[in-house]
């Protein structure tokens, strides 16, 4: 799990199929849409997120193999866009992060759990594609996530002593974390226009993040039993939805 390259690979692929599925002639309300030049949105969002840990860090004792993890996340968005083209966007949620582990460690089976919840706050640019049936934005920018808690589970029933049974105890750990991940952001978004009045669009979108900073503090990058250290990054790729409402609208801005 510590090839970046491969989960660039699967962004972009996911990207893809996403946008190709989408891919229209423009229709007539590609023309007409709501988000007019110079107008402002305010959103509303929940979705759910696969997340890695990407670099194990078992502080010096042997690996346990990863399982699925998942994490929910909320929170409140706002967009201004600038013309027909281009945007800008910000978002703060509350998000869960983490990994979970299940297999073989030490000659018995282990489960470990790290649970970290962040405040997540994206600033994105945003494109918009063109020859889509509904808006459609791909948005990208810096994630900065500031920790506000950290817990880790562990369970081991037998087998042998660890090299350091203290990176594996149970309760709250989060001097093992960094305050602060700056990571980089990546969404494909389409808005759909639901009522007469043009003001409310249903949002839906796919988001990832991939993690530029080491989310481990010095005192806990601790090499593994190969004796060599990677800096440990958070990952994630999921869906949200949500609400888009209309904020203000600039009169100077007219369509061509």
């Amino acid at each position: 799990m510590n090839n970046y390259s491969l989960k660039l690979a699967a962004i972009l692929m996911l990207f893809n199929t996403f946008t190709g599925m989408a891919q229209h002639r423009r229709s007539a309300f590609a023309h007409r849409s709501p988000l007019t030049m110079g107008s402002i949105w305010v959103s509303g969002f929940a979705g759910l997120n696969s997340n890695w840990i990407m670099n194990q860090n078992a502080y010096g004792n042997q690996e346990i193999e990863y399982a699925p993890t998942f994490g929910a996340t909320a929170g409140l968005g706002a967009n201004f866009f600038y013309n027909r083209d281009w945007g800008y966007g910000a978002s703060v949620s509350l998000s869960k992060f983490g990994q979970n582990y299940k297999g073989w460690q030490a000659g018995a089976e282990a489960l470990r759990k790290v649970k970290l919840t962040y405040v997540e706050v994206p600033l994105v640019f945003m494109r918009q594609l063109s020859g889509m049936i509904f808006p459609t934005w791909i948005s990208v920018g810096p994630d900065v996530m500031i920790l506000v808690k950290a817990n880790q589970d562990y369970i081991r029933d037998g087998g042998s002593q660890l090299p350091n049974p203290d990176g594996m105890t149970s309760g709250d750990v989060k001097e093992r974390f960094k305050p602060v991940d700056v990571a980089l952001h990546l969404a494909i978004s389409s808005m759909f226009d639901f009522d007469r009045s043009r003001k409310q669009l249903l949002l839906f979108s796919i988001n990832s993040s991939i993690g530029v900073t080491d989310i481990n503090t010095v005192q806990w990058q601790i090499k593994n039993t190969h004796n060599s250290y990677g800096g440990g990054h958070n990952f994630y790729i999921g869906f949200k939805a949500g609400m888009m409402l209309k904020a203000s609208k600039s009169r100077r801005y007219r369509w061509r």
